[in-house]
């Protein structure tokens, strides 16, 4: 009996394997739920690409794009789901003031906060608390007017420039760098532009680390030439219009090709899909170009039956780039 496979799909001549969306989608509401909202963001990024995101996603997708400071974005979400009289409308509304609130566009939530205290849909304890909202949104705006002539240091959270310097930077462990870049996606970087670019051009700071230092200046609106090298290739990037496709753009495809291979062997499926993933961030903003998914997919399932002892080594261009990834990935490890 021959074996049915599901249609392929097609968006603007991109292929669409069945369950690529639904992966992404779940991808980015289990990074979300760690409070990995970089990595969340991107599986949306990436999902609305094929899709339109229903309201419970695009909840979610606000909240990544609320962490990663990328408030416009938010802001124009919400502001299509009010005027679509969403069916979680309750829940859009408490976004969409955060986000006001954020942006410090206080005549807005002024504004807002005018209708929805009459407002039907909300109860009267609920509207008590908007005319609470309401008497500190003026108090905020009238301290903003107050302040208008104070130095930004006063009233912007900066970041502690003196960590970003690069012989104190390369001093912190794996997990405390991570982790600056992470806690500086919530505050200033302007102080600190040319040494995250450093960041991303050194060789002397490990490949995630030089992601996430590249994500962070794209999600911080910087569009500076930054020159980025690994593996052997090199490219200056906008950090706002990085390459496309590029490797974290493909994991679901690539991944698709592994899990119709390793359908019957599933400790070897999440080993390999594993290593697509990690490999794909170590990557970034670069792919395995040249190479199609396919031809990556079973790369990567060669790579992973060689560690078995389960096939002969075939060494090639995509295969030597596979072992560089991992190799690099141990030294890190190791560190």
């Amino acid at each position: 009996m021959k074996k049915k496979h599901k249609k392929i799909q097609k968006v603007d001549n991109l292929i669409i394997f069945p369950g690529m969306i639904e992966n992404l989608l779940a991808d980015g509401l289990a990074y979300a739920e760690e409070h990995n909202y970089v990595k969340a963001a991107l599986c949306f990024d990436e999902a609305k690409k094929y899709v339109e995101l229903d309201e419970m996603i695009l909840s979610v997708y606000v909240l990544t794009l609320l962490e990663t400071r990328r408030q416009q974005e938010a802001k124009e979400i919400c502001e299509n789901l009010l005027e679509e009289n969403s069916p979680i409308f309750e829940q859009i509304v408490e976004l969409y003031l955060t986000i006001l609130l954020d942006l410090k566009e206080y005549k807005e939530v002024e504004s807002l906060l005018e209708n929805l205290v009459s407002d039907n849909r909300f109860s009267d304890d609920r509207k008590k608390n908007f005319k609470q909202l309401k008497e500190l949104n003026s108090r905020l705006s009238s301290e903003q007017k107050d302040s208008t002539n104070m130095d930004d240091e006063t009233i912007i959270d900066h970041v502690d420039k003196e960590k970003f310097q690069m012989d104190v930077f390369t001093k912190l462990t794996l997990m405390e760098q991570e982790q600056l870049l992470h806690d500086s996606f919530y505050k200033n970087i302007s102080d600190v532009v040319q040494e995250i670019i450093e960041i991303v051009e050194s060789n002397k700071v490990s490949l995630p680390v030089q992601t996430l230092a590249l994500i962070l200046l794209g999600g911080s609106g910087v569009t500076a030439s930054v020159t980025v090298e690994k593996f052997g290739f090199k490219e200056k990037v906008n950090p706002m219009a990085l390459p496309s496709p590029n490797a974290v753009e493909r994991i679901d495809l690539v991944n698709q090709h592994v899990q119709e291979i390793l359908e019957k062997d599933p400790s070897k499926l999440e080993l390999t899909t594993g290593l697509v993933h990690r490999h794909a961030y170590a990557l970034f903003p670069f792919d395995w170009t040249e190479f199609c998914d396919v031809k990556v997919a079973e790369a990567y399932v060669h790579f992973v039956n060689t560690l078995f002892g389960e096939e002969n080594l075939k060494s090639d261009k995509l295969y030597d780039l596979i072992k560089l990834l991992e190799d690099s990935a141990q030294v890190v490890d190791n560190d």
